[in-house]
């Protein structure tokens, strides 16, 4: 009599450990953090697209708005070729046409002048912080723009640096009419929250460029687990502790049984 009392107790602390392993697994964040840019035809009129890490063609058709067999064909690629792009591939995605020159009158001579310096073109670079409510890093419908971020844009080459805070207006804070070239961007994240991405991010500039990074951050009191953990161990550790659960309902019952029939 004594053990039975004692099952609903067992049954409690089963369930326990149980949850306690499961939960976090559903709360898993993804190691991603979203750069999304607009690329700038060469002179050559072509526009081109870099292969990363996880591109396929598919992928790059809806990134970049060209269909996969506009994409195949301006890059002489069969079904087999899409399986296997390599990184670091520049595919053609785009063509600008060019006008072509026309004859004109014949130059006059002149006297040499100065060469002139180059001159650089201009992009904006602008910042997304989100409130990252599951904690997977992407920033998706409904989760809202976070306040109180500070966000700090400065060059590598130390020519340029401008801070600005995050607003809660589910708008990105955009720094326009910069020198293209490499920028650091980082966020301090709002007290009271976590950061779900990293946050200090290096970007390259090109004119005419809009580069647009994404932040995320949620409250301090959220659940958060060790991406760095394999996806094996992961589905072992949820595996457990679904039997370990399903051990202590099963105690429960039988103790809810042999309790009835005394």
């Amino acid at each position: 009599m004594k053990t039975i009392k004692f099952l609903p107790l067992v049954a409690i602390v089963f369930c326990f450990i149980g949850l306690m392993i499961v939960q976090p697994m559903l709360a898993n964040p993804a190691n991603a953090q979203d750069y999304i840019y607009t690329p700038t035809a060469e002179s050559n009129g072509n526009i081109y697209y870099v292969v990363k890490t996880g591109d396929t063609c598919q992928s790059i058709s809806l990134i970049n708005n060209v269909s996969i067999d506009q994409l195949r064909a301006y890059n002489n690629l069969n079904l087999n070729d899409c399986d296997k792009i390599t990184i670091g591939k520049k595919l053609l995605i785009g063509i600008v046409p060019t006008v072509a020159a026309t004859a004109g009158p014949s130059a006059t001579p002149t006297s040499s002048l100065p060469t002139p310096m180059p001159v650089k073109g201009m992009g904006t670079i602008c910042v997304y912080l989100f409130t990252d409510k599951n904690g997977n890093a992407i920033a998706e419908t409904g989760e809202s723009s976070l306040a109180g971020g500070e966000i700090s844009v400065a060059s590598t080459a130390g020519d340029y640096s401008k801070t600005g805070s995050s607003t809660g207006d589910d708008l990105p804070v955009c720094f326009s009419n910069i020198t293209e070239g490499t920028y650091t961007i980082s966020v301090a994240i709002p007290e009271g929250y976590n950061a779900t991405t990293s946050q200090n991010y290096t970007v390259k500039l090109k004119a005419g460029d809009t580069s647009t990074i994404d932040f995320g951050a949620q409250p301090s009191s959220s659940l958060t687990i060790n991406t760095s953990s394999s996806n094996g161990t992961s589905i072992l550790l949820a595996i457990v502790g679904g039997l370990i659960l399903i051990a202590g309902v099963g105690i429960g019952l039988y103790a809810y049984f042999i309790i009835q029939k005394k």
